[in-house]
């Protein structure tokens, strides 16, 4: 399938930006499966510093503001072609040892309720079936609601309302994954969900590394292993290193930020 995408981020303050520096996650990568046709960075109100590929072989800019401004727009747009891999992404695909997939992070520690979670998981000699069950286990745990937790809501504070969405059910299979000693790591992308409306959102989901198979994905929240409507975008240890947008701004006032996102 070959996508367009156009994702657009808006930052407003009420009063000039007096100073902003701000790293993005927004560029794909060619992979097995995923081939970007062209791809490209537009800034108003800012211009790219660096251009980098870091420790987790993802595509990094830096970018500072260019003037006084109250409102900086960020775009990233390109068609991208995807082919249905059946989940499996394949070989690792950076320097980092694949043990450190493994870590306790911020986002990702068992606490009381994940550790009540533990105590009821089936273990299973297959670690393939082990992680779709591990899967199923956390979507039914925790119900997806939109509005109930934010970007830095942790595995363990999600565990404990019991409800969440895709970053946190993310979290939490990776926390449970690493806890029976299974690398896993964080991706971020767009996911198609309607062909008919042509609905692309910025989601989230799972790869754990499986023996002979190598990073086998999982969308926690949908049910499913990743396929052709999905775009990758750039994985990490947790949601920490895959921010599409993160950094320093410094002025007086408010900030709004507005995110678009769309694919024809």
């Amino acid at each position: 399938m070959i996508f367009s995408v156009n994702h657009e981020t808006r930052y407003e303050r009420t009063s000039p930006f007096k100073q902003s520096v701000q790293q993005l996650h927004l560029t794909p990568r060619t992979y097995k499966g995923q081939k970007i046709i062209n791809w490209k960075i537009e800034l108003e109100g800012a211009k790219k510093i660096l251009d980098t590929i870091d420790h987790h072989g993802n595509c990094v800019q830096i970018t500072e503001q260019t003037e006084r401004s109250e409102e900086i727009i960020i775009t990233a747009c390109g068609q991208v072609e995807t082919e249905n891999m059946l989940g499996v992404f394949g070989s690792h695909d950076n320097l980092l040892p694949i043990a450190l997939y493994r870590r306790v992070t911020n986002y990702c520690e068992v606490g009381p309720t994940l550790k009540r979670m533990v105590s009821y998981i089936e273990l299973k000699s297959d670690k393939l079936e082990f992680l779709h069950y591990l899967s199923s286990y956390v979507a039914k745990s925790v119900v997806y609601k939109i509005g109930t937790t934010d970007a830095a809501t942790t595995a363990e504070e999600s565990a404990s309302l019991g409800t969440g969405v895709c970053q946190d059910h993310v979290h939490i299979f990776l926390t449970l994954a690493r806890h029976f000693d299974i690398a896993a790591r964080y991706v971020s992308g767009y996911l198609m969900t309607s062909e008919s409306d042509a609905n692309m959102v910025s989601h989230a989901w799972a790869e754990a590394h499986v023996e002979g198979l190598g990073w086998v994905g999982f969308d926690i929240s949908n049910g499913v292993s990743p396929d052709d409507n999905y775009i990758r975008l750039a994985s990490g240890f947790d949601y920490t290193d895959v921010k599409p947008i993160a950094g320093l701004s410094y002025g007086d006032g408010g900030e709004k930020m507005t995110t678009k996102v769309t694919v024809q």
